[in-house]
């Protein structure tokens, strides 16, 4: 009963912040809220996962790789480090909802892509070297 009543709160919390972003940002809120509904769920994606097999263990295996304990232990690493990068690129996302459409566009449009794209590079050096080592 008190899971259900828990579900009903963060459902009915939900509905008000969604009225709350459209009255406050006035007109293509659905345009402007789709980078942060994909970093969202990304983030909750790599963060949950940390509760069982990381997403980054589950990747590799797809991939056909045989992981030995120091494989398991890199990419738990691997999806705490996405999990941090995703929280911050998350609450950037959601701050330039409230900004100029400029900031808006420009963050979202440019930034977010050379930061993801840095960090997928920085995750690939960083498993070559503990491959190596």
């Amino acid at each position: 009963m008190r899971r259900a009543a828990l579900k009903l709160f963060l459902r009915t919390a939900l509905a008000i912040a969604v009225v709350w972003l459209v009255y406050l940002l006035k007109g293509n809120v659905w345009l402007r809220l789709y980078p942060a509904a994909v970093a969202g769920a990304f983030l909750a994606a790599f963060a949950l996962s940390l509760r069982s097999v990381p997403l980054a263990e589950r990747f590799a295996r797809r991939m056909g790789e045989d992981l030995d304990d120091a494989g398991v232990a890199y990419c738990r690493s691997a999806t705490v480090a996405w999990t941090v990068f995703l929280s911050v690129h998350f609450a950037v996302t959601v701050a330039t909802l409230f900004a100029s459409r400029r900031t808006w566009a420009f963050y979202n449009g440019f930034v977010a892509y050379i930061l993801i794209g840095a960090m997928f590079l920085g995750e690939y050096a960083a498993r070559r070297r503990a491959r190596r080592g």
